[in-house]
This record gives C-alpha cells, structure tokens and sequence, in this order.
C-alpha cells in the first residue's frame, strides 16, 4: 500500500520539483519564488504552505553552523513550529535561514545549551519571525545582528534573557531596554578614547583589521555583577557581536556556578610563541580542540577565551589568555565546573578531563597552567535575579587592585597568578554571590 509521503509526492505539481528540488538542491532563489508569486498567478498554487515548509525544512538542514553531533548522530540546534505558520509566515522563515550562513549564532546557541540557558533545539515561533517585519528590514542589520533578534530571548538567564532591542533611530540595546544597556555597534574609527562618547577602536587594532561586516565589533559596559545585569562597568570592545553573546553567556555562568580555576603568568613568545599567536590571528580564527572563542579589549589589554568542552561533556570548561603588561608575559587562567576525581592534589590531577583538552588547545609549553594549585570559587546560583528598583542600572564598580603578575628574570619561566587576590577584586562587593578557598 502506498505511503502518505508517496501519494503526497504524486500529486504534486511537476513544475513544483523547480521549487522543492530533489531535497539536495533547488533551483529557484528566495527573491525568485517571490517575484513569480507576485507576477505569475498561474505557478502561485505551487508556492503555497507545503512546498515553503519543505523548503524551510530543507534550508534548516542545510544550515552546517546549525548541527551539534551527539553520541555520534547529526541533531539540529533550531526548528521552527512551523505547522501553524501560513504563507507569509514561511516566507519570513526562508529569508531568515537563507541569507547567509549560521555558524557565528550556532557557536552561541551551542554555548547557550552547554550552560543550560536554553533547550536544544530552540523552537522558533511566528513572534521570533516577525521581529523583523519583512526582508528590507531584516537586512538591514548586521546578519548576525539580525539573527540575535530572532534567536536571542530562547536564551534565558532567569528574569533576564539574551534579548535584542532596536530603536528606529539605529540604537541597539541587549539584556534590559534601558538606556544604559546600549550597544554601540561597529564603533568608528580611528583613535581608541577609553572614556568618550562615542568611544573608537585604533585603526590598526587587530579587531578593526580583522573587522566583519556581517558580525562587526561592538562597544558596550554591561556585565553581571552581584546576582544582576547591571551597565556600570569599566568599558569593553568585543571583537564581534557574536564575542559579546558568548562573554555574556559565559559570564552569567561563571557568576552564577562554583568552579575550579588555576592560572599562571607566563613568556609571551614562549613555546614557539604558541600564546602570542592565540593574541595576534584573527580573534575569529577556531582554534583547534576548542567549541568557540571569543575576545575583547578591556582598560587594561586584551583578551581572549577559549571553550574547551561541547554537548558531549558534563561540565563546562573554558581558558582565558590576558595580554601582557609591557614585561612579555602573559596570564593564563583555566575554569572549569568538572567534579574532581580526587580531594587534594594539583589541578592537573583532580581534573583530568578539563586537563586534557585544555593541553591540546594551549599547546604543550602554555600546558605547565595546569600544574598549579586549584582556587574554587563558591556562587550561590541564583535563578532570577532580584527586582531593582526604577532608574537603577548598576552599582560601585568594585573593581581595582593590583593585577600584575610576576615573571621569572629570565623571562622563560612561570610563576603563579595570584588568582585568589584577582577573583577578590572581581567580587569586592559586601553581597558578593562568590567566596573563595584555596585546595
């Protein structure tokens, strides 16, 4: 007896296979179907609910940037619920998932998931959709810019949620529609001014040599701070949108979870200058035996976080590479959420698994990080953060003290980080969500 599926395919026009494909390719673009639709009324029964839903279907899995591996099978990181969706609906659909790829915003949902800040998949909905009221609009953003619309609030930090706001007047804010909480994308050129408005990157920094069109550099001063999201920080430029999802992903965790951290000051240019190559590509070049990196230039120098772990894994894990202070070294600094496999030791030996996949992205010289003694850091995870009252976007700073980091004379060997004395100062509030002891 013939399938549902069969009898389905039958009917369909043949005319329609120009539309579907042969689920490998299609021969018509989006800005084709639309044109036809609106200037040949004898093909428009053939591009009608179900043939744009196989084609939505279709372009979802055709998206690379949108596939996570688990026990060794293909799964999708987004679908859309797509069985309520009429004709415009789908045609939104399509547009959004056929211009341009999903690979930056599929680091960020992955990282979202590992978290545990949103459920894989994300099921998109005719509200995310129609964020963008039609395509004119919806191209009119940067193109990752324009995905975190649609995608950003399945990304909830509890009370909170990874939420773009755009204004007509071009202003863009995330987290909180407060004044406060703006991006300033793609800042201008040239001459960094740390405390002006509108702050600049230099023309020769490695953001702005590597600058993307498509996911550009943002400026901003949000960050989490004593169980909220709050806009008094000292300034950061992220190499890219998709840089400030993952930070602030990563630093709501870091905040909210107890991890297990160790760090060392270390030569720049030592290992064959492995950690002055990590500072100096292309901040959006993967590194091998990571999930994601991203980067950002604070008051101080530059930095740069690698993800070491995927779906696969139980804990997240992460490093974090400060540029140096003018003296050649380096801090690098290793967290991680992995139960310890034993109650005292060097971090290396309680945690194997963060161990070794943070030796094989660092490299075999920058790897002697995991020798060192472990600092675990308490948070009292907080599901929603607490109200706060009207006009209040932040608090004291906090931060200050003494970062610096000493190198041996020679300037080949390694000395501990103060890591105690740099969480400290991180979370020098009375209300600090985090105490600190050293194993």
């Amino acid at each position: 007896m013939m399938q549902p599926d069969q009898q389905h395919q039958q009917r369909q026009h043949p005319f329609s296979y120009i539309l579907v494909g042969r689920r490998t390719f299609y021969l018509l673009s989006l800005t084709d179907i639309l044109r036809l639709r609106g200037t040949c009324t004898s093909l428009r029964e053939l591009f009608k609910a179900p043939q744009l839903r196989d084609r939505l279907r279709h372009s979802v899995g055709s998206q690379a940037g949108l596939r996570r591996v688990v026990n060794g099978q293909q799964l999708l990181l987004v679908r859309f619920d797509d069985d309520q969706f009429g004709t415009h609906d789908l045609l939104a659909a399509v547009c959004v998932m056929e211009e341009g790829n999903w690979v930056e915003m599929g680091e960020v949902i992955k990282l979202g998931g590992q978290c545990g800040y949103c459920t894989l998949p994300v099921i998109l909905t005719t509200d995310d959709i129609n964020t963008h009221p039609n395509k004119t609009a919806y191209l009119s953003f940067p193109r990752v810019l324009a995905q975190l619309m649609v995608v950003g609030r399945h990304v909830d930090f509890g009370g909170s949620r990874l939420q773009i706001f755009p204004y007509g007047n071009g202003e863009v804010r995330a987290i909180k529609d407060k004044p406060g909480f703006r991006l300033i994308v793609n800042p201008p050129l040239p001459g960094f001014r740390l405390f002006v408005s509108p702050p600049t990157l230099p023309g020769g920094h490695l953001y702005q040599q590597h600058r993307q069109q498509h996911d550009p550099p943002v400026h901003s001063r949000i960050r989490y701070w004593d169980g909220r999201w709050v806009s008094d920080g000292l300034p950061h430029d992220y190499a890219s949108l998709s840089s400030f999802a993952k930070y602030m992903i990563l630093e709501r965790f870091d905040k909210t979870h107890q991890t297990n951290s160790t760090g060392r000051s270390l030569n720049r240019r030592g290992d064959g200058g492995r950690l002055d190559g990590l500072l100096t590509q292309s901040p959006h070049t993967l590194v091998a035996g990571c999930t994601s990196t991203l980067s950002r230039k604070g008051d101080i120098g530059d930095e740069r976080a690698l993800v070491l772990t995927n779906s696969s894994h139980t804990f997240v894990a992460w490093t974090i590479i400060s540029s140096d202070f003018g003296d050649g070294s380096v801090s690098v600094a290793v967290e991680t959420t992995e139960a310890p496999v034993c109650a005292s030791g060097a971090f290396k030996d309680r945690f194997p698994l963060t161990t070794q996949l943070g030796s094989e992205a660092l490299g075999r010289g920058p790897a002697v990080v995991f020798d060192g003694r472990v600092v675990v850091f308490d948070a009292q995870v907080q599901q929603f953060e607490p109200p706060e009252e009207e006009g209040d976007d932040g608090d004291d700073d906090g931060d200050g003290g003494d970062e610096s980091d000493d190198v041996d004379d020679d300037g080949g060997g390694a000395q501990l980080i103060d890591m105690e004395g740099k969480k400290a100062d991180t979370h020098s509030s009375p209300d600090t969500l985090t105490s600190i002891r050293i194993t």
